[in-house]
């Protein structure tokens, strides 16, 4: 007996609720889909402050923590994209003069990235933004709250690290 496509869905449907009953299950998808709220929100106040990229404006802020310059391999890994997307951002970044890359040869791969002065004086001047955006952001909790946020969200972080260089492929 073949199943009708409506049956199809609704079997489907029902077995997605009770995966959903899950609280594991359960919490992984809202964090997945809080951590898409919060992306979008991020996206809004960028183009605020004149910016339309978070890439880049991780790019930037990972350079200044790593002591200013890094290789695109560094970058990529550091801000969880590929090393194709980084020699995009790269190129768009040092278009604006924000950073450059250094070293000799053709091949960009063996090249620095550096920031310059200027991205340095743009990410300054986006310290206090920053600061409001995160405030609004997390205004919902408290001190305590905020506390073990991000007690769990950087253990959660440092497991899904851990899965990911372990992983070996689908098992």
């Amino acid at each position: 007996m073949t199943k009708t496509f409506q049956q199809m869905v609704e079997s489907l449907a029902g077995d997605i609720k009770t995966q959903a009953s899950d609280l594991k299950f359960n919490s992984l998808v809202s964090f997945t889909r809080a951590a898409d709220i919060v992306s979008r929100y991020l996206d809004i106040e960028l183009r605020k402050y004149g910016t339309t990229k978070k890439t880049n404006f991780n790019i930037l802020h990972t350079l200044i923590t790593h002591g200013g310059i890094m290789t695109p391999t560094e970058l990529s890994r550091r801000v969880f994209r590929s090393k194709h997307a980084i020699t995009r951002a790269v190129d768009s970044l040092e278009k604006e003069g924000l950073v450059a890359r250094e070293g000799i040869g053709s091949d960009r791969r063996t090249r620095m990235i550096a920031i310059t002065e200027k991205g340095l004086n743009l990410v300054k001047q986006a310290m206090p933004y920053r600061q409001d955006v995160s405030r609004r952001a997390m205004s919902c909790l408290n001190e305590q709250e905020a506390y073990e946020f991000n007690t769990i969200l950087r253990r959660f972080g440092k497991h899904i690290l851990n899965l990911i260089e372990g992983d070996t492929g689908p098992k």
